[in-house]
C-alpha cells in the first residue's frame, strides 16, 4: 500500500483539487495522511468534509505550526503504507499515479530506497526538467544532479521505513531545513530507481519555497547551515562548491545577526 502525505497550511483554495485527483485514481490501494500545520483558514473544515466523503482511508492530525519538515515527521509516524509519497496541498497527481507507483514498487529490488518520477507543469501540461538518460535508471541524488546534470524538482517516493529511520532535525526557533539533506542521506546508503515518467502536477505559487528563498534563509540559518555544511562534504563540481560556500557564509552571517536580536 502507498501512503500519500500532504502537509497543509492555509490551502483551502487548492485542497479540493488535490482531493478530486485522489478520487479519480485508477488504483485505490492508498491512504491519505494529512497534517494540518496550524492553518487559520477553513482548511480543517474542508478536510473533515473530505473524510466524510472519502472512499479511501484518511488519517488527519492538527498540530501547532512548526513547518513542513516537522509535519513530514508527524506524517511518517502515522503512515502504514510501504511507500511514502509527499504531495503538497497546492499540487495534484495524475489519475494513474498510484497505479504506476505500486506497479513499479512490486518490481523494486530490496536494496533500493524508493522511486523518483518526474513532475508536470500544470499550466503548460509539459513534463519539466531534463529527461533521465534511460527510462529506468538506478542512481543516487548526488550522481543525478552533479554528474548527469539533472536538477530541478522531482516526485520522490521513499520506503516508509527509511523515512522513519531518518527524521528531519529542525532547530528550535526555526521551521525549515532543505528536504534534500534527508533525500541525499538516504541516497548515500540506498540507490533510488529513477523512472522517466511524469505523475505529479505542480505550479510555483507566490507563497512557495522558490519565490521566498531569501526569507527562508534569513529565518532558518541554522538549518541551512547544516545543509550547506553537509553538501560541502561531498565531491561535487567546483562551481557548486563555491555556490554552497557562499551560501554557508550567508548562513553564518544571519546566525550572528539573529544572536544579536536584529535582522
Amino acid at each position: 500500500m502507498l501512503t500519500i502525505f500532504t502537509p497543509v497550511y492555509n490551502r483551502e483554495d487548492t485542497l479540493e483539487r488535490l482531493f478530486n485527483s485522489l478520487l479519480k485514481q485508477t488504483c485505490k490501494e492508498f491512504q491519505w495522511v494529512i497534517i494540518n500545520d496550524g492553518s487559520s483558514d477553513n482548511s480543517e473544515k474542508l478536510i473533515k468534509e473530505f473524510i466524510q466523503n472519502s472512499p479511501f482511508e484518511v488519517i488527519y492530525k492538527y498540530v501547532e505550526n512548526g513547518g513542513k519538515m516537522r509535519a513530514i515527521n508527524e506524517g511518517v509516524a502515522l503512515a502504514t503504507g510501504e511507500y511514502f509519497f509527499i504531495v503538497d496541498s497546492d499540487d495534484y497527481i495524475s489519475e494513474d499515479c498510484v497505479e504506476k507507483i505500486l506497479s513499479y514498487g512490486k518490481e523494486l529490488p530490496s536494496n533500493l530506497g524508493g522511486m523518483i518520477f518526474r513532475k508536470i507543469n500544470l499550466l503548460t501540461n509539459e513534463i519539466t526538467g531534463k529527461p533521465f538518460p534511460k527510462h529506468i535508471l538506478d542512481s543516487s541524488p548526488i550522481e543525478i544532479v552533479y554528474k548527469l546534470g539533472i536538477d530541478g524538482d522531482k516526485a520522490e517516493v521513499f520506503r516508509t521505513a527509511l523515512l522513519k529511520e531518518h527524521p528531519f532535525q529542525v532547530h528550535t526557533g526555526e521551521k525549515f531545513i532543505p528536504e534534500a539533506i534527508i533525500w541525499i542521506k538516504i541516497g548515500e546508503k540506498y540507490k533510488m530507481r529513477y523512472i522517466d515518467e511524469g505523475i505529479y502536477y505542480f505550479e510555483y505559487l507566490e507563497t512557495g519555497y522558490t519565490n521566498n528563498f531569501k526569507r527562508l534563509l534569513q529565518n532558518n540559518p541554522k538549518g541551512f547551515t547544516d545543509y550547506y555544511k553537509f553538501m560541502l562534504s561531498h565531491h561535487i563540481p567546483l562551481k557548486n562548491r563555491l555556490k554552497f560556500f557562499i551560501r554557508y557564509i550567508q548562513c553564518v552571517y544571519y546566525n550572528l545577526i539573529n544572536k544579536g536580536g536584529k535582522l
